[in-house]
């Protein structure tokens, strides 16, 4: 009985091991597609496209649309979709599969997450969704007075959920301790909004589209280090223009510049490293309506599990021939 228990004990710790062994590629840039409901996934240094499995194409297998992208604690990236559902990396990194549905709901935008949640806008509504990572339940929060439809949303250096009102780019937040709505930031500015991003450096970025053009503004807070106090609406500044159309997803890469995806031009821009000004010309061109960005890895066996692979198998095979009842 004890080797028996040991048998199984050492089975258990080689088991763990391999399925634990997944690693991971470098990052890419990844650009949902809404119009066709694609991933695609490009070098950040060069603009290279990078071959991503078919499951990609459209994610999932399923034509809906595309948009807000957000990676799991276990690596998986999550996308929302335009028929109301997200879907969520298979665990082999192949394909996708659906995670939640939020019924009644339809062309979702961004998407943004806690340790315990997913939270997901929808387009046209003051209305954001929570979905619990342990078991896809959907909770409905609805907006503050005043807030007519939200789009981008990002959860805070601070721990609070930030909204971006697409109407006029005013910002809330929300305390998901209490459960309360305030001001982040009342805009000054007549136009349409998109994203927001959270910079190291305590600044806040946000798309917005002004007179039928793509641009980039920065702000700073009232108070340095306090989310708590707004941003302060004398330090709002141009970062730059990027081209006539409507901008959408904005993402602070890993080299220190932002990309931002001009919608109607089909284009992804971005700034210079820190962030000061846009280039002069688009990044990547020829996507399909590109809705959010996301920097990820694509997730591929590593060496180790494919090398410890074999020996498993062999393992089970013997104990099996040993002692095929028990085992």
């Amino acid at each position: 009985m004890k080797i028996e228990l040991v048998y199984r004990f050492l089975l258990f710790v080689l088991l763990a091991f391999v399925l634990s062994q997944q690693a991971f590629s470098q990052l890419y840039l990844f650009v949902s597609e809404y119009s066709t409901g694609n991933l695609k996934a490009f070098d950040y240094t060069t603009g290279s496209a990078v071959t991503l499995p078919p499951g990609y194409t459209p994610v999932g297998g399923g034509s809906a649309g595309a948009d807000g992208m957000v990676l799991g604690a276990d690596g998986r990236l999550f996308v929302n979709r335009s028929n109301g559902t997200i879907s969520r990396r298979t665990a082999d990194g192949n394909s996708f599969s659906t995670f939640a549905t939020i019924s009644g709901a339809s062309d979702l935008l961004d998407l943004t997450r806690t340790n315990t949640h997913l939270y997901a806008a929808r387009y046209g509504f003051n209305t954001l969704y929570q979905v619990a990572l342990s078991d896809a339940s959907v909770t409905t929060i609805s907006g503050p007075t005043g807030a007519a439809r939200f789009d981008g949303v990002r959860i805070g250096p601070d721990g609070r959920l930030y909204a971006v009102d697409s109407s006029d780019g005013d910002i809330f937040a929300y305390n998901l301790s209490n459960a309360t709505w305030s001001s982040f930031y009342s805009s000054t500015l007549s136009g349409d909004a998109s994203q927001l991003e959270f910079a190291a450096d305590g600044r806040v970025f946000l798309s917005r589209t002004i007179g039928s053009q793509a641009r980039i503004y920065s702000y700073t807070l009232n108070t340095p280090g306090d989310y708590n106090s707004g941003l302060n609406p004398s330090s709002e500044t141009l970062i730059g223009s990027f081209g006539s159309g409507t901008a959408t997803g904005i993402r602070i890469g890993p080299d220190g510049r932002l990309y931002a995806n001009n919608f109607s031009s089909g284009a992804v821009w971005r700034s210079n490293i820190g962030i000061t000004a846009m280039e002069a010309s688009a990044f990547i061109s020829g996507l399909s309506s590109p809705g959010s960005l996301y920097f990820a890895a694509i997730p591929e066996p590593s060496g180790l599990a494919l090398f410890a692979a074999p020996f498993l198998l062999l393992f089970c095979r013997r104990m099996r021939s040993a002692n095929p009842l028990r085992l």
